[in-house]
């Protein structure tokens, strides 16, 4: 970041335009904006400005509401408002919720701004028309992107614009990972936080920005302070498991979502919401790191409960997470819980493909274990028409058609990829039932080629069995470890210290004679499973 002005105008400056939001006061983090903001609605509108860097967008959106009650011809109040409805990486824009916001305050664009302050306000507020206005999401989010460049090169020393250059960058890098857009956003947020180290947004975005094995590391500082800089933050506790999980630092991965959920739920007793309010993400994303830990039991009973937190929920997030948490317990753990009653009718007429071929693929791998050839015959048949429905729905460009609102759950091509790994792997289950192995290579060799070439999951994978996994395993079963070698390795590099990897890596080196490198990988699955169940070592002590 750019700081050109001299130590006394940086003093005039901080004293009478640069507004501190404390961490003391707060605990969201700290904040040196530079807006001038109504002493009536001042307290709201920063209180929101911290939640909305953090991802808070709910009660971000109470503040500023509450900010334009106090002031209703504060422009910056509304600005907040209308950008808590763009909720871009998670792909939930509510364009229709935004731009009724923006008419309550004036009906066009030349009368609102009309409101604004100063040259800063005009600026900030022009970027909210260009994301709230006509075109195709990629479009706007592009266009975004070049108005904060042009900011960021007219207000050298402004936090804020900044901070929504860093995330516009991320926003406008399509849905996978941009390497050349990702180091810049992390580049810009280093800039702030030389400045501000206490900045939530510039911390949260560097995390997003180095969210890839490849790139972590280099977000572990950040990581290992956001959620103490923001721990009224729900988001913000969970937000450094991203890059504890991209380096396999389950431990980490583990009491960020613990401490996330928990404060999930302290949130809907405190303001007395319902199921729907659970921090499912993070919920989820504990499942997957006790099943990392082997305490399988542990995992259980979050999926006992998960199933009732669904039915009164009854929402589409929670049916979402359903899915991806009964597809990891069955792959990860080894043996299902004959306490868990599974769920295979779960409604995905609303999710996304991914979703849906999880979904069928979790029916698909029981009937596999049940020998149970004519269900995965049907799995296999309804996912290929759901996925030639999906293709319909992906342009050329590789996202989906008609794309200006909400796109969590709309088809892209990397997506559609997934469901065909998925696909692939239901067409391999049932020529291991119908005795074909030169089929079921086929289709795993296919699958592999496939899945290795789409985009990291920023999470717990997608494809809850990697088929690196699935064949890497079978070729162990058939003597051919030098390949399940390959295979557990290629899983490893897009999933650091993934213990199902891990532990197939254990087994090939042990069958190669290889008792160096697979000692020193035992040693390491036996400090990741320092807290696990009964059976993880059991494992450990067989091999």
């Amino acid at each position: 970041m750019r700081y050109q002005l001299s130590f006394l105008v940086a003093i005039l400056l901080f004293s009478c335009n640069r507004k501190e939001s404390s961490l003391s006061e707060t605990h969201l983090g700290v904040l040196h904006h530079q807006f001038s903001i109504s002493e009536a609605a001042r307290g709201s509108f920063e209180k929101g400005l911290l939640l909305l860097h953090s991802f808070e967008y709910d009660d971000a959106g109470e503040a500023f509401e509450q900010a334009i009650q106090a002031d209703s011809s504060e422009l910056m109040a509304y600005w907040g408002a209308v950008m808590t409805k763009y909720k871009a990486l998670w792909g939930l824009q509510d364009l229709e919720a935004g731009r009724t916001l923006m008419e309550q305050l004036a009906p066009t664009a030349e009368e609102r701004l009309e409101y604004a302050d100063d040259a800063l306000e005009e600026d900030f507020w022009s970027g909210l028309e260009i994301l709230f206005g006509e075109g195709e999401l990629k479009e706007r989010n592009n266009r975004f992107n070049q108005h904060m460049a042009s900011l960021y090169e007219k207000y050298p020393d402004n936090e804020e614009v900044a901070a929504f250059y860093s995330i516009s960058l991320l926003w406008s890098g399509g849905t996978g990972f941009d390497k050349e857009k990702s180091l810049l956003s992390a580049r810009i947020a280093d800039g702030i936080l030389k400045e501000n180290p206490n900045h939530p947004g510039a911390l949260h975005y560097k995390i997003h920005a180095f969210d890839h094995p490849e790139f972590a590391d280099q977000a572990q500082a950040a990581a290992d302070i956001y959620a103490g800089v923001a721990p009224d933050a729900t988001h913000a506790l969970h937000m450094p498991s991203h890059i504890y999980l991209a380096l396999g630092r389950w431990n980490d991965v583990v009491s960020s979502n613990e401490s996330s959920y928990a404060a999930s739920v302290a949130r809907i007793e405190r303001k007395n919401l319902g199921d729907g309010a659970r921090g499912f993400h993070s919920y989820a994303w504990l499942h997957y790191g006790y099943l990392q830990q082997g305490r399988y039991q542990d995992a259980a009973k979050l999926l006992s409960d998960m199933y009732d937190f669904e039915k009164r929920a009854s929402n589409q997030s929670a049916r979402s997470y359903l899915i991806t948490m009964q597809n990891a317990q069955l792959a990860e753990a080894p043996d299902w819980d004959a306490g868990l009653v599974p769920n295979f009718e779960i409604n995905t007429d609303d999710l996304g493909i991914i979703a849906q071929a999880s979904h069928s693929f979790f029916r698909a791998h029981w009937a596999y274990q049940e020998n149970d050839p004519e269900t995965i015959r049907t799995e296999i048949r309804d996912l290929r028409q759901k996925i030639s429905s999906a293709k319909t729905l992906v342009g050329d460009d590789g996202i989906a058609m008609c794309s200006a609102g909400s796109t969590r759950y709309a088809p892209n091509a990397n997506a559609i990829n997934l469901a065909l790994v998925l696909q692939l792997q239901e067409e391999a289950f049932l020529a291991l039932l119908e005795d074909d192995p030169a089929r079921y290579e086929e289709k795993m060799t296919q699958a592999t080629e496939l899945e290795n070439s789409c985009e990291y999951s920023f999470g717990p994978p997608d494809i809850a069995l990697p088929s690196f996994e699935h064949y890497g395993y079978w070729l162990l079963e058939h003597g051919r470890n030098q390949e399940a070698l390959k295979h557990f390795k290629l899983s490893l590099e897009r999933a650091p210290r993934r213990v199902m990897a891990m532990r197939g890596k254990i087994q090939a080196l042990k069958s190669m004679d290889n008792l160096k490198e697979s000692e020193e990988a035992r040693r390491e699955l036996r400090e990741i499973w320092s807290k696990a169940d009964s059976e993880a070592l059991e494992y450990i002590a067989a091999i």
